[in-house]
């Protein structure tokens, strides 16, 4: 490998940030075949033991390294992500690749073109080099499935990763890809970051385009509602860059928006410690770290009452459970693993299906929610930092354990399915590890105010990488 420059960040180049290695690609003091190779090797050294990347793309991902360097020698723009590394999660497609999300009955269905939010990626540079594991169908807050097996968590094998996006929290947090993509309807983005310690961001419903050609049918709607996809990466920096190029428009999402990326904001933060279950210690004190460090930085910083969650909690589960009762639960039961149907039979328990009537109400309740969160996050704050989840990362597989348990978790993910109800953006933000746990917040705005979250986020943030004490634990 060429030597880099004396200013350029020390260690190998899968240790520096999206943003540095994009900079010094574009400007040719490092050629993006060293970068990926080096990505590569970090990924053959740590994933047989990780089990965060279900392929390894070596092959694809050079050639494509390859002609990036060949048009930058040739004077052409390739793009803000220059020869960035990144990873995309098993459930989206990558045209020419499977989609199995963790199924093994999916294992050799062929993606016919790629999601609207990776080609944006790839236009914008960036080098596919693996994709991420997933629980079956995406439905569990840990991730393990009977087509690739259990992803660990870096930090302490026996707590979860996270899930749906374990694998792509786990993969980035170890230095596999300067970024990884990932998704969000019940938690999946903002709960791997936390467990694994990275950040990440849930946009707004309609920021980033999103599309599967290889799915069966339209999404439901609930599911049109919920799910977002959504970048995971070591610092705010490189997430609001990944955010910024997953977001440009696209015709093939019909609830596509094209919002101003940076919105203009005060520096109100209000101070929220969650429902639904007690607060663990841990993620109390990382609530009144952020706080603390937001005060410091000089955001106003007030305890604040917020519309109830609990009710957005129900609200999302019941609206859930009914459109899955009218759509995939069948296909769910088939062909999905023992801790999916115990999730489905928990949902049912927590949430029984709705009648028409119901559901309908259910959708009025949520408007009037939404409401009084837009009102308190224009008239009272910018910003809602709160717990993520009410627990910190629990053991590996205890959600599959008894459905007492399950439903244990379901109450203390109030806090984090009810953003997904809502559709606010919130970014996951890790503060510290504590008892070999790394622990964060969640920090909400109003519709499409994505920089907002992820400027409170900055102010958050510790100066120097936080996955660094990862690293040094590892080598």
């Amino acid at each position: 490998m060429a030597e880099p420059p004396t200013d350029a960040p020390s260690g190998e180049p899968w240790a520096w940030s999206a943003t540095e290695i994009a900079s010094r690609v574009r400007r040719r003091e490092i050629r993006a075949i060293e970068v990926v190779d080096s990505h590569l090797a970090r990924m053959e050294a740590t994933d047989p033991s990780l089990g965060a990347v279900t392929r390894h793309l070596h092959e694809d991902a050079r050639q494509v390294a390859v002609s990036v360097d060949a048009a930058i020698s040739e004077g052409n723009d390739v793009g803000p992500m220059a020869g960035v590394p990144i990873t995309i999660k098993d459930n989206a497609d990558v045209a020419g690749q499977s989609t199995p999300n963790g199924v093994p009955a999916l294992a050799d269905a062929l993606a016919p073109s790629s999601a609207p939010f990776v080609e944006h990626l790839q236009a914008a540079g960036a080098i596919v080099i693996g994709r991420t594991n997933t629980p079956d169908f995406s439905w569990r807050w840990h991730t393990d499935n009977p087509l690739f097996g259990p992803t660990l968590n870096p930090w302490n094998e026996s707590i979860t990763p996270g899930g749906s996006s374990g694998g792509a929290a786990a993969a980035v947090a170890m230095g596999i890809g300067a970024l990884a993509h990932g998704n969000d309807a019940g938690g999946s983005l903002r709960w791997p970051a936390t467990c694994c310690g990275v950040t990440s961001i849930k946009p707004t419903r309609g920021r980033v385009p999103s599309h599967n050609a290889s799915a069966p049918s339209e999404r439901s709607p609930a599911i049109d509602l919920y799910a977002v996809q959504g970048p995971m990466g070591r610092s705010v920096t490189d997430v609001r860059m990944g955010l910024d190029v997953m977001s440009q428009a696209s015709w093939r999402d019909p609830g596509y928006v094209p919002a101003a990326t940076d919105q203009p904001h005060g520096r109100r933060a209000g101070i929220h410690y969650g429902a639904g279950a007690a607060l663990d210690p841990e993620v109390g004190a990382a609530v009144e770290a952020a706080a603390a460090r937001l005060a410091a930085a000089g955001w106003v910083v007030t305890d604040v009452e917020v519309p109830d969650l609990e009710a957005s909690a129900r609200g999302w589960a019941t609206l859930l459970n009914t459109d899955f009762h009218h759509t995939t639960r069948d296909v769910f039961v088939e062909l999905g693993s023992p801790a999916l149907a115990l999730m489905l039979e928990v949902l049912d328990d927590r949430a029984p299906a709705l009648d028409l009537d119901g559901y309908i109400e259910t959708l009025q309740a949520r408007s009037t929610q939404v409401r009084s969160w837009q009102q308190l996050l224009s008239e009272t704050v910018d910003v809602v930092v709160l717990p993520v989840a009410m627990e910190p990362a629990w053991p590996a597989g205890d959600d599959a354990t008894s459905s007492a348990r399950l439903d244990q978790i379901h109450a203390a993910n109030t806090p984090l399915v009810a953003m997904n109800f809502l559709g606010l953006p919130a970014a996951a933000q890790p503060i510290a590890v504590r008892s070999d746990r790394p622990v964060g917040v969640q920090i909400v705005a109003a519709p499409f105010h994505e920089s907002v979250a992820l400027d409170a986020a900055a102010s958050i943030e510790d100066d120097t990488p936080f996955v660094e004490q990862l690293w040094s634990r590892r080598t």
